[in-house]
């Protein structure tokens, strides 16, 4: 890739911070981290999530225990930023998200927030457990391979047919069928390719790394959960997933090599044309 290409590689990435809270962070209405309470400090892009024009990004938080206020010490940060090329060593912070805790009955836990440019002022609701900032981008990517697709409704019947695709994926993944599980995840590696700036949409297949993971032969595919799963939509209704308990994929990975360490194989689906695609 020449020097001229890569000056161009915008990064849009999130870094964050968090302390005796557990909390969910969302890019337009799709998550992108749920973590239980603890010490959290992570970095990470969140190029295929961003498009052209408005953007959100919102923060829910919770206290470590159910039904208890939040700690005086709870508190958690996240913070937009914009590099120019993944090489680049100083970043443009464009706006922060930042919860502090503030014991019983306040609502002004994200008061030290600082909002986007262009973006509004920073909303919050859920009795001061979540705050949304708006962002505008003129450079972003998109629209999305899933930005035309069916928008769903949350009834038994979707549930019913969402589980089966995870059931059907789940089945790829254990009998190691390299070609059939990219070919349903073909809408992801095209979005990939965009948003990672790849030349052909081979380069954009091996970051989503299928073929490794398949062809690695110390990860194990867990059984399929007989537990309750949560049908849960985003994107405006056009993005459907199960997740477990802990609010994390179904589809549970394992290592021979590190046993102790469990991994998980997201999955969020699309509707399109009557069936159904992993876009993330």
């Amino acid at each position: 890739m020449s020097a001229d290409l890569s000056r161009e590689m915008t990064v849009y990435e999130l870094e964050i911070f968090a302390t005796e809270v557990a909390f969910e962070v969302r890019v337009n209405d799709q998550p992108v981290l749920r973590m239980p309470a603890g010490k959290v400090q992570t970095a990470f892009d969140v190029n295929p999530y961003v498009e052209p024009g408005e953007n959100k990004l919102s923060l829910t938080v919770r206290p470590r225990s159910r039904g208890r206020d939040f700690s005086e010490h709870a508190s958690c940060k996240v913070e937009l930023r914009k590099r120019p090329h993944p090489d680049s060593q100083s970043a443009l912070t464009l706006g922060t998200l930042l919860f502090s805790g503030y014991g019983t009955g306040a609502v002004t836990g994200f008061a030290q927030s600082t909002p986007a440019a262009g973006g509004g002022p920073v909303l919050v609701e859920r009795f001061g457990a979540r705050a949304t900032m708006g962002f505008v981008l003129g450079d972003a990517f998109g629209p999305w391979s899933w930005a035309n697709a069916d928008k769903l409704s949350p009834t038994e019947a979707l549930r019913a047919e969402v589980l089966a695709e995870y059931q059907v994926i789940h089945g790829l993944l254990s009998r190691r069928e390299t070609s059939a599980l990219s070919s349903r995840c073909a809408l992801q590696a095209a979005d990939y390719q965009r948003a990672y700036y790849q030349s052909t949409l081979a380069e954009a297949e091996q970051l989503l790394g299928i073929a490794q993971l398949m062809n690695d032969p110390s990860v194990q595919v867990e059984p399929f959960p007989d537990s309750i799963l949560t049908l849960e939509l985003h994107g405006g209704g056009r993005l459907v997933e199960l997740v477990d308990a802990d609010g994390k994929s179904p589809l549970r990975l394992s290592s021979t090599e590190a046993p102790q360490m469990v991994g998980r194989f997201n999955c969020v689906l699309c509707k399109m044309d009557g069936g159904y695609q992993v876009v993330r």
